[in-house]
């Protein structure tokens, strides 16, 4: 079986329960509780920031192809293709922003 595709959600949730659990355990004295519950935040936040990584490459790779279209298309003329270019960089540029 394949591990699926980092996720925000799912790191966010993942996040969310190790904290439950690390302060329940806490609060009742269970360490082994509030070590898992610190282990399963931990890799909630690493699932996070490796989808935010993912995402801002891939917000990267349309930015700079949508830039080269859009300038190829300004040097032929290609008006239309020109605005396809500007409107992949746009969302490039969009997307690196959402996973900063």
């Amino acid at each position: 079986m394949t591990k699926s595709e980092p996720s925000k959600v799912t790191g966010n949730l993942k996040s969310a329960q190790g904290a439950v659990k690390e302060t329940l355990g806490a609060a009742v004295g269970a360490k082994q509780m509030e070590s898992e519950g610190k282990a399963t935040r931990a890799e909630g936040n690493t699932e996070v920031e490796a989808a935010k990584a993912k995402g801002y490459a891939e917000g990267a790779g349309d930015s700079l192809a949508g830039g080269v279209k859009k300038n190829i298309a300004k040097v032929t003329g290609n008006d239309a293709k020109e605005a396809e270019g500007k409107a992949r960089q746009t969302k490039g540029d969009a997307k690196k922003a959402a996973n900063k």
